[in-house]
């Protein structure tokens, strides 16, 4: 029987320049490999005065269940105009309808045009249409769930709604219209109906973890390593991290060591590691700390398995795959009330510290030092790994294709 092949739109996966970005979206598809075959659109948007192609298709490789397009809108810069004109009317228009103005009808007959045109270059034997960022992404589905008379899934991975910005018409009611929403936590769940949108059927299957690859860890030494794998972001949060080491220096006597890695590695999203790094060189523990800028995802694993426990000190969240990876090396989460991790981190896997609260986070990893609390490992590992490894995540996943197609 051949297997469905599902189409994963996105402008969030790994690309020859950026090879870190949305890595762990072509890890789960692979994961999928004896269920689905995958046809992914990574695409861009570009604004050019008199486009010869609307869009650009151009396929950049193929490897055992993947087909991976570059894809590439080329917006003609007129229907940018007319759409800040809609922009200015939409005081006007939520005065006299009382809802908020919608996108240009020029802008929506070009958007519409783009999507017959990448209909007509595609395959017809995609069965599902998905993607992980409903917010940007869930509007071009539904134009081509229509066209093909196909279902679409969407989730959400980004913060939601972006900073700065609402939730529009189209957005909305692109998502309620889905034929299912994939949820990485209940606070991603909570975010999204807060904005008065009305999801649709919801599967909870969080983010993939996979355990063949993160082994768990058997001890470092006397001197214990905390260790941090994130971009040099705001939403990271690096001052607090900072903070709270310069503040465990003071309060514990007891020896530690700090990895910091990946600071450098996505670009566009990782801020300025020079002056990072000169912050670290700068701090009370700058004489026990390892940088790491960047390293490749199949070798994190050695780093993790290197050190005694994971510090996280994140703003905002979906489900962090880099926590998850930790978890299942059996380290303990010290991590804030960022989002996704309260669904899994109790005492037994680890401790969640309000954001900001710097003292209580340093105390918690003080008490760790000093052996005041302790974990069991492969407990921690068997949590994590029983509801985000690859024969829970898989399940869940096709749990949500199946439905959506069983009416066809």
């Amino acid at each position: 029987m051949d297997k469905k092949v599902i189409c994963f739109f996105t402008d969030w996966y790994p690309s020859s320049d950026n090879p870190y970005k949305g890595l762990f979206f072509r890890e789960q598809a692979l994961a999928l490999e004896e269920k689905y075959d995958f046809v992914v659109l990574n695409y861009s948007e570009n604004i050019k005065f008199f486009p010869r192609k609307l869009i650009e298709l151009s396929l950049n490789n193929q490897e055992r269940n993947i087909k991976e397009y570059s894809l590439k809108f080329n917006v003609p810069i007129h229907t940018m105009f007319a759409n800040k004109f809609v922009n200015l009317s939409k005081i006007v228009l939520s005065k006299i309808t009382g809802t908020l103005g919608e996108i240009s009808v020029v802008k929506h007959r070009c958007v519409s045009k783009m999507i017959k045109k990448l209909w007509d270059k595609l395959d017809k034997n995609i069965d599902v249409f998905y993607c992980v960022d409903a917010q940007k992404d869930a509007y071009y589905l539904k134009m081509l769930s229509e066209l093909s008379n196909k279902p679409y899934i969407v989730s959400e991975h980004a913060p939601f709604p972006w900073i700065g910005c609402v939730i529009e018409k189209k957005d909305r009611d692109a998502i309620e219209a889905a034929n299912a929403f994939l949820a990485i936590s209940n606070d991603k769940i909570r975010q999204i109906m807060m904005q008065n949108v009305n999801l649709p059927k919801t599967f909870y299957i969080g983010n993939l973890v996979d355990e063949d690859a993160f082994k768990i860890t058997s001890g470092n030494g006397d001197v214990k390593r905390f260790i941090i794998v994130a971009a040099n972001s705001f939403y990271k949060n690096y001052k607090m991290f900072v903070n709270v080491m310069n503040r465990l220096v003071e309060i514990c006597n007891v020896p530690f060591k700090v990895c910091i890695l990946g600071y450098a590695s996505n670009k566009g999203y990782s801020k300025d590691p020079d002056g990072f790094e000169r912050m670290i060189m700068q701090s009370k523990f700058s004489d026990r700390v390892e940088l790491i800028p960047e390293l490749p995802h199949d070798k994190i694993c050695d780093e993790l398995m290197k050190s005694d426990a994971f510090v996280f000190t994140s703003i905002q969240e979906g489900q962090p795959v880099s926590v998850l990876e930790a978890a299942c090396c059996g380290l303990p989460i010290f991590s804030t009330r960022c989002g996704g991790v309260e669904d899994y981190v109790d005492d037994s896997v680890g401790r969640i510290y309000d954001i900001n609260d710097i003292e209580s986070f340093a105390q918690g990893l003080a008490d760790y030092l000093c052996g005041k609390i302790t974990f069991d490992s492969k407990y921690i590992r068997e949590k994590v790994v029983s509801r985000f490894g690859k024969e829970a995540f898989v399940s869940n996943f096709v749990n949500a294709v199946e439905y959506v197609t069983a009416s066809e």
